[in-house]
């Protein structure tokens, strides 16, 4: 439900900003909404986990912004619990569905280049599949933040890459297959284009 509201809130802010972003009469301007569609590879208590990944943001002249994205996981990767134990299981992460809202800052290195840092919250559900036990689902939110890159080729499309570290800060993991690291990495490689 959260993941819902933040995704609903950031789409509310850009509706409001776009008639101030569609008065700029600058064929060069930074200033507007932009999409992505990409691939993220999150690299998850010992597991990598593969997902699909869009975004939509709104640019505020040469340095401001705010983006919402969502994940819907496609590939699953694998870990050992306990690993050297009686106890030892080996264990499926998948992402099921994650999203998250960023302040954006851009540094323009030239017209077509931006380099770029963001904060912001998110929230992601991981499906988990123990071998030989019950499949259940992990929730978590908490604050992300990273850097990254774009080069905008003609037509305002481009590629964006990213790197954003995520913190597990409210993890619910009932069987405890999902305990230690609190954190995630995330790299991010995607097709972005302004609107």
């Amino acid at each position: 439900m959260k993941l819902m509201l933040m995704t609903a809130a950031a789409a509310a802010a850009l509706t409001i900003a776009v008639p101030a972003m569609a008065q700029s009469t600058d064929s060069t301007s930074k200033t507007g909404i932009y999409g992505n569609l990409g691939w993220n590879e999150t690299q998850v208590e010992g597991a990598d986990v593969g997902a699909i990944n869009a975004l939509i943001g709104g640019r505020w002249g040469n340095y401001l912004g705010v983006e919402g994205e969502l994940n819907y996981g496609v590939l699953s990767g694998s870990r050992t619990f306990g690993a050297g134990t009686a106890g030892q299981t080996n264990v499926d992460v998948g992402q099921r569905l994650g999203g998250a809202v960023y302040g954006v800052g851009f540094l323009p290195l030239g017209s077509n280049f931006d380099l770029l840092a963001r904060v912001g919250w998110g929230e992601a559900h991981y499906n988990i599949h123990p071998t030989n036990l019950a499949d259940y689902t992990v929730s978590e939110n908490g604050i992300r933040y990273g850097v990254g890159a774009q080069y905008i080729l003609t037509g305002g499309t481009g590629v964006r890459v990213d790197w954003t570290r995520e913190h597990l800060g409210d993890l619910n993991d009932p069987e405890g297959y999902f305990s230690g690291n609190r954190d995630a990495n995330v790299w991010s490689i995607a097709l972005t284009h302004k609107f």
